[in-house]
């Protein structure tokens, strides 16, 4: 599965977003769904097998830090920095990240070995064939090294960050040794030795980095450089053996993630149980997003977690205003040219009328705690749909709309789709949308989905499922 490119956090500056988020709300429903997830699970870190593989990667650089007998060279120091830098923290990173990439497309002819989901694997199987299986690793933090474009950002370290840093294994700098720190990676120890297969491929990982930094004292490559073909056999296959699929390190380490996570727990671990309980035959019963969330709420209810309540509550009173606000500005993309009457015709044989947005604000604003969950740009875009929710007359509505939706643009610096260009005419200026079915976009059709994808492919990797 190719994730979307973006980095974990989400950065309003970042262009690609202004071609799938017209109305700026990804920084809204993304907000609401940080809480239910604990900013965990996101839109590019939500598979088991990169959160094991990070954790491994960060625990064998700590491990290296602190052993007096990995010396690093002043050659080398000149090249990425002593033991101390992030530059050195980086370097091993990105060394560690594509022997991984490296070693499963190496094997991805193997039964049972599943690339799909490995970040970089396109272009490392390029870079493998140009290379005609042999293509030349280098433990360096500068862009020479990277196998992916800003590999610092997109790869596991980049993309998986945020949650580590929230569980509290690191700061943004990966100095390991905070206090609350020490607990953690005691049990990231229990997890590495509990496992036979993630044991050898620690060790083996460890023991070949260490000879590598070790090796720039006497020989003249520095930054050190290696051809795949010339790595030990045995450590590839130790990275096959391990980290063959996401199911395989996900049947391993169900019980150690969940609770370092806390995702078994509060909304989350509603969510978590309800995907359990309607599971069939390893799968999982396509529930939508809204039942699930319904039948999450009403277990935290009866296991009386009012947080988990609301946390819930918020996503099932927010998302119908987005939803319908979303459709009525895909209804003023159907044609170039359009009159505002047209739209409104459109939106009532959808079912909606004036009155459908006011109640929907209403019954946000009635809801005291909703707004005040989340802060910044956030909350000011949906204090502003708000406002445009609330006008009397579909016409106000709709004009208002886009006046909002072109003040999104701007401040991306990007033109606006569509525009009302005189007191009756609407007219678009990027690609024209097609009529949503009616059928599909009933009133109470959820478009936003609040990370719960995501969770569900890091709950198939647990139970064994192909991500």
């Amino acid at each position: 599965m190719q994730l979307s490119q973006f980095v974990t956090d989400y950065d309003e500056s970042l262009l690609g977003d202004t071609y799938i988020d017209p109305l700026g709300v990804l920084v809204i429903w993304s907000a609401f769904g940080g809480h239910v997830f604990r900013n965990r699970v996101n839109s590019i870190s939500n598979d088991v097998r990169n959160y094991t593989l990070n954790l491994m990667n960060h625990r064998i650089i700590r491990d290296l830090i602190d052993d007096d007998s990995v010396v690093v060279s002043k050659a080398l120091q000149n090249a990425i920095g002593d033991k101390l830098s992030l530059a050195f923290r980086q370097a091993c990173l990105i060394y560690l990240e594509n022997l991984f990439s490296y070693s499963l497309i190496s094997a991805e002819s193997r039964a049972g070995v599943e690339t799909g989901g490995i970040l970089g694997g396109s272009k490392g199987r390029k870079a493998f064939e140009e290379s005609k299986g042999n293509p030349e690793l280098m433990l360096s933090h500068t862009k020479d090294a990277h196998l992916l474009v800003r590999q610092l950002s997109l790869g596991v370290g980049g993309r998986y960050k945020t949650p580590f840093m929230e569980i509290g294994f690191f700061d943004t700098h990966y100095h390991y040794h905070l206090p609350e720190a020490d607990g953690l990676w005691d049990r990231s120890d229990q997890l590495f030795q509990g496992s036979a297969r993630l044991r050898a491929v620690y060790d083996a990982a460890r023991a070949h980095l260490a000879s590598l930094i070790n090796a720039s004292t006497t020989k003249a490559s520095v930054p050190p450089r290696h051809s795949f073909a010339d790595l030990p056999g045995s450590l590839k296959k130790a990275y096959q053996d391990a980290y063959a699929s996401p199911g395989r390190v996900g049947a391993e380490t169900r019980a150690f993630w969940l609770e370092l996570t806390g995702l078994d727990c509060g909304a989350a671990g509603a969510l978590l149980h309800e995907l359990d309980e309607h599971a069939v035959d390893g799968g999982e019963e396509q529930l939508v997003d809204e039942q699930l969330f319904k039948l999450a709420e009403k277990r935290c209810r009866k296991a009386g977690d009012d947080d988990a309540v609301r946390i819930i509550q918020h996503i099932l009173t927010l998302e119908p205003l987005l939803a319908e606000v979303d459709l009525l500005f895909t209804l003023s993309l159907h044609r170039r040219n359009q009159r505002m009457a047209e739209v409104e015709t459109l939106w009532r044989e959808m079912g909606r009328d004036e009155t459908t947005l006011p109640k929907l604000a209403g019954r946000i604003r009635e809801f005291s705690s909703l707004i005040g969950a989340i802060k910044g740009t956030a909350r000011a875009r949906l204090e502003q749909l708000l406002q445009v929710a609330s006008l009397g007359t579909l016409e106000e509505q709709l004009r208002a709309l886009l006046e909002y939706h072109a003040s999104v643009m701007r401040s991306r610096g990007q033109f606006p789709w569509v525009a009302a260009k005189s007191a009756d005419l609407i007219q678009v200026e990027a690609r024209t949308q097609p009529l949503p079915d009616k059928d599909k976009r009933a009133p109470g059709h959820w478009v936003n989905h609040y990370y719960l994808p995501q969770f569900r492919n890091l709950v198939d990797g647990f139970r064994g499922v192909p991500a």
